[in-house]
């Protein structure tokens, strides 16, 4: 293993030398490290979360310009937060902006551990005052709501093809949680779980908008050819990563 100058860079910042990554085989440097840069923010991270991609933060950024259109309080969900990136550099956002107010603020994930690491990233940037303005909810999917809306709603959910997994680095598949990964034959059988039950129980609001970050497969055309249930009930706008790979969809009911 040949060391890059970003792990050389974590090694020396937390304290770690060459040598404590070397002899741990393909281990990313995060998880020996604990640590993780992500918007400026410094996110805890263990092997109960994937690590936070720089391709997740351009899905802030779309939320973010996002949440500028909305002309109501923010009532905001994030399901299957992990280690809560998404919804941290989120919220750090929202409250330097001192025209948005937050009605509510939702993160959930199937596994608790992940939760429980996600709200120790929210105390740890922002205080135990935090838990009075944000819900974490041990939720699998949507199973626990049923009468509530929401105008921005995020997922960052398990997107690769199960056929898929093998061919992924080692320092993935060995390391980082399956649970977080395997998203299925297609990759797409738990998004579009996700989204079934959006409208089933109908908790977007109208003018609301749901963001998510896909596999490179996922596009429009795949959708509308493989469900079309979802091309049916949602206007879908597709974006490209920094790396010109298709990575995010945004949904608005029709």
């Amino acid at each position: 293993r040949v060391l890059s100058i970003y792990e050389k860079n974590q090694l020396l910042k937390y304290g770690f030398k060459d040598i404590d990554l070397l002899r741990k085989g393909e281990l990313p440097v995060e998880y020996l490290t604990s640590f993780v840069e992500f918007k400026n923010l410094t996110i805890k991270v263990n092997q109960d979360v994937l690590i936070p991609r720089v391709e997740s933060e351009e899905l802030v950024d779309l939320i973010c310009n996002f949440s500028h259109s909305l002309d109501k309080d923010i009532s905001y969900l994030e399901v299957g937060t992990g280690s809560g990136v998404i919804s941290l550099a989120f919220y750090d956002f929202l409250t330097k902006q001192k025209n948005k107010k937050i009605n509510k603020f939702i993160v959930t994930d199937l596994s608790l551990p992940a939760l429980n690491l996600a709200k120790e990233n929210f105390i740890n940037l922002l205080g135990k005052s935090i838990l009075n303005k944000i819900e974490f909810l041990q939720s699998d999917l949507l199973s626990v709501f049923s009468d509530q809306k929401f105008n921005l709603i995020v997922a960052n959910l398990p997107y690769i093809p199960s056929a898929m997994i093998e061919k992924l680095d080692e320092s993935v598949k060995n390391y980082e949680p399956l649970l977080a990964l395997d998203g299925g034959k297609t990759g797409f059988e738990l998004i579009n779980q996700f989204l079934e039950q959006i409208i089933n129980k109908n908790i977007l609001e109208n003018n609301g908008k749901i963001f998510l970050e896909v596999y490179e497969t996922h596009d429009i055309q795949f959708i509308k050819n493989n469900f079309p249930i979802i091309y049916q009930n949602f206007l879908i706008e597709e974006f490209e990563d920094q790396f010109n790979r298709h990575r995010f969809l945004i949904l608005k009911k029709i």
